[in-house]
């Protein structure tokens, strides 16, 4: 396999065709640019590797929009279910690995841009991770290939890295919680705190918290400006709590601010529903207190991560999603300080949530909508091909779901997506 300097190399010539063959990728089996309905960019089928195909889209005009990218990566899933898409224009290359959306029906695009010139680190690591060697070819299957490749191009796959920082975060922080003797009850504490203090994370990053993307940390100084930099204290019982229990934790009309300048500094929150926010239990049972300090330390670890709220991810090493909650919920129920299991809790990601969701809550609105003399959804749906269909109702099918093509699954070579080669 080639080393990363060459395929630096070829990168910044632009010779994907070279690129995908030195990292072990086979010829294309679509030969022809394929057209774009509203688009003028024509992409090509540059390798292939046991049904993943990767396509060089060439951009005279510049990269296109999210809008238009999505339009190609519709058109391209009739030739090849999984794709790797390069957009190649004079100054910049965009990577797009279309990554199946929690629902299951549809995809996001995880994209990795860089200058031309300057292919990036993150790019080639994954570049890399996605090489095949000759030695291992008569064992690699459509599924070990497809498996390998989305192990290096997925987004959600920084999830384990930021817990383990995370856990000795947690410990420091534990360690900090003044007023609770029981170690135990500490450290549950320290949970519910972090837990709250990354959903404020995730949100401010959005601007929906006094149209401040770096909101805590701008009201930790805040507070030291108001209430002198020698009350070592005043962030987490004159702020924080505040903010929890009142600003986010209440309906606009029913706050009910114990100091008018909490509500200065807190300002313009939105009232999340729920009860993440809520007075907890040991927040009634102990007085508690926690430095200043404490919470710069945690916002300097957390602030050199990306918190990605929307679904437009770009695959980078340091960013996470808020399925970083779920996991971390389900490793402080089940496990003992010792690492040992404990409990039989779960947390279900969105890929199966999403399914359930889809196939029981769809129909009964489309029963709903047909009792009430509308339109029956089945009958607009019925010309539209597999574009609704969850990607694993597809494997293995036997005609085409478009209709117009006679391919199996799309593709130009006869066979099925559930190949066994």
């Amino acid at each position: 396999m080639a080393s990363e300097q060459e395929l630096a190399g070829l990168l910044r010539q632009g010779h994907f065709g070279a690129l995908f063959r030195r990292m072990g990728w086979d010829n294309a089996g679509v030969l022809e640019a394929v057209q774009v309905e509203g688009s003028d960019l024509r992409p090509v089928a540059i390798a292939g590797k046991r049904g993943v195909t990767a396509w060089r889209v060439d951009c005279p005009a510049g990269v296109p929009e999210r809008s238009e990218q999505h339009r190609v990566v519709r058109r391209l899933r009739r030739f090849s279910r999984d794709q790797l898409v390069v957009f190649a224009s004079s100054d910049q290359h965009l990577w797009l690995w279309p990554e199946q959306r929690p629902s299951g029906v549809g995809h996001r695009l995880v994209d990795h841009g860089y200058p031309s010139a300057a292919p990036t680190e993150s790019l080639l690591q994954r570049l890399a991770q996605a090489s095949f060697a000759l030695d291992e070819e008569d064992g690699l299957t459509a599924t070990s290939v497809l498996a390998r490749i989305r192990r290096s191009f997925n987004a959600d796959r920084v999830t384990k890295s930021f817990y383990r920082e995370f856990q000795k975060h947690h410990r420091n922080f534990a360690a900090t919680v003044e007023g609770i003797a029981s170690d135990e009850d500490r450290r549950w504490y320290a949970s519910v705190l972090l837990n709250r203090v990354m959903f404020v994370y995730f949100i401010q990053r959005k601007g929906f918290l006094d149209r401040d993307r770096n909101y805590l940390r701008s009201r930790l100084r805040m507070v030291r400006q108001h209430y002198g930099a020698d009350r070592f204290y005043a962030f987490y019982r004159r702020f924080l709590l505040p903010l929890f229990h009142v600003g986010l934790g209440s309906p606009p009309d029913g706050r009910d601010y114990a100091e008018a300048e909490a509500q200065r500094i807190i300002g313009d929150v939105p009232y999340v529903n729920g009860g993440i926010f809520e007075p907890h239990e040991l927040e009634e049972a102990y007085d508690i207190e926690i430095a200043d300090g404490a919470f710069e330390s945690l916002f300097d670890f957390f602030d050199t991560w990306r918190w990605h709220l929307d679904e437009c991810p770009t695959g980078e090493s340091n960013e996470i999603n808020p399925d970083i909650l779920g996991f971390i919920f389900e490793q402080y129920i089940n496990f003992t300080d010792a690492g040992q299991k404990e409990n039989g809790a779960y947390y279900t990601k969105p890929d199966v949530t999403g399914y359930m969701a889809a196939s029981t809550i769809l129909p009964a609105v489309a029963d709903r909508l047909v009792a009430a003399g509308l339109d029956d959804p089945a009958l607009l749906l019925a010309g539209s091909g597999d574009a609704y269909l969850h990607d694993s109702n597809g494997h293995g099918i036997e005609s085409s779901t478009s209709g117009t093509d006679g391919r199996t699954d799309g593709r130009t070579d006869g066979r099925t997506d559930g190949r066994t080669d």
